[in-house]
């Protein structure tokens, strides 16, 4: 197959369904296949588990439904999608071509023990947002702006307002009289207290060419972290403008990243 036909599956932010990416994906090549799974930790049959087990199997089993390309399938992935996008590809090696990861939460070396402690305890929603997941607004009278509701928050603040949109469009859904939140914020906050303290099981077994990339002012994947990460397996690191969610704030510059990769990957 040529550049123009290659294959890659997304996978989003915990909290951000796919939807929420439409923008930076109306900015990738129309010829690239695109699969994603629309909101992770959401199938009955799969529900959130210990160290994101099932939603690891959960990517595994998509690409298997869905990829037509024999070579299997280039991973892209933000944050939570990024976690679990690295342990399939590290476990099922066979379905990955190669590897981008957009400032992923590492809970890597000594921390990780921490963590696998905190989980047993009040401890583990001080460690990750998932406080503010489970107590998030789920609700809004049916007037509300919702774009503007959301871009006046700290973490939608740099997004691009296009992003914000998407993210609104694809979070939300208008009844009657009130508008409602889809990405279930206990699935959220589930999420949030089962960030993995075991990758170091994966140390050696990936076999694509992978790169790690961060947002120079992001706060969640630090170079104390990272840089662990490039032990365990070998990987490029690069950065780019802006915080954790550099995605929806520059949505063109990493399409054009995504494409120009890939493109690279698959010659």
């Amino acid at each position: 197959m040529s550049s123009a036909e290659l294959s890659f599956h997304f996978a989003h932010a915990n909290g951000f369904p796919a939807g929420s990416y439409n923008t930076l994906f109306s900015a990738l090549p129309s010829s690239f296949n695109r699969l994603h799974v629309e909101r992770f930790g959401h199938d009955p049959k799969l529900p959130v588990n210990g160290n994101w087990r099932n939603q690891v199997q959960e990517l595994i089993k998509h690409i298997k439904a869905e990829n037509k390309d024999d070579r299997g399938v280039f991973a892209v992935g933000h944050s939570f999608g990024a976690v679990i996008s690295y342990m399939a590809a590290c476990e099922e090696p066979e379905l990955f071509r190669g590897l981008i990861l957009f400032d992923p939460p590492l809970v890597v070396g000594p921390m990780s023990h921490f963590f696998r402690v905190a989980k047993f305890t009040p401890l583990i929603n001080k460690l990750t947002p998932a406080k503010l997941a489970q107590t998030r607004n789920t609700r809004w009278p049916a007037s509300t702006d919702m774009v503007s509701y959301f871009h006046g928050k700290a973490l939608f603040r740099d997004m691009d307002k296009r992003c914000v949109r998407d993210y609104v469009n694809a979070v939300t859904t208008k009844n009657a009289d009130s508008i409602s939140l889809t990405f279930k914020a206990d699935v959220e906050a589930a999420l949030f207290r089962n960030v993995p303290h075991n990758l170091g099981k994966y140390k050696g077994k990936l076999r694509c060419p992978a790169i790690l990339v961060t947002g120079k002012k992001s706060k969640v994947c630090r170079p104390e972290m990272y840089e662990r990460l490039m032990q365990h397996n070998a990987m490029e690191h690069t950065e780019m403008e802006g915080g954790h969610m550099f995605p929806l704030e520059h949505p063109e510059a990493v399409a054009k990243f995504i494409a120009t990769t890939l493109r690279e990957w698959n010659r």
